[in-house]
């Protein structure tokens, strides 16, 4: 499944904890950061650590259930936009 993200203060500025449904997601930056737009990134909570995408076209991997709680960080200013999917092998 593939589907892109959008973020505004205004709309939806963060999303809430959750585990995906899938085996895999991937998450690719598709607008630059501190341009296009000010905070988000994604936080593990097991790991207490965040991930940011600062340039368009950068990606990353993650387990999508059970292990990898995570979260969408609020996005303070502009618009952000990432492209998530979903990949069960």
């Amino acid at each position: 499944m593939n589907f892109v993200v959008k973020y505004t203060p205004e709309r939806q500025a963060f999303l809430r904890p959750h585990h995906d449904s899938s085996t895999f997601t991937i998450n690719i930056a598709l607008n630059h950061k501190n341009t296009d737009f000010q905070g988000g990134g994604c936080r593990f909570h097991r790991y207490n650590c965040s991930i940011e995408s600062p340039r368009k076209g950068w990606s990353f991997m993650h387990p999508g259930r059970l292990t990898h709680l995570h979260e969408g960080l609020p996005t303070t200013n502009g618009t952000r936009y990432i492209a998530v999917s979903f990949v069960d092998p």
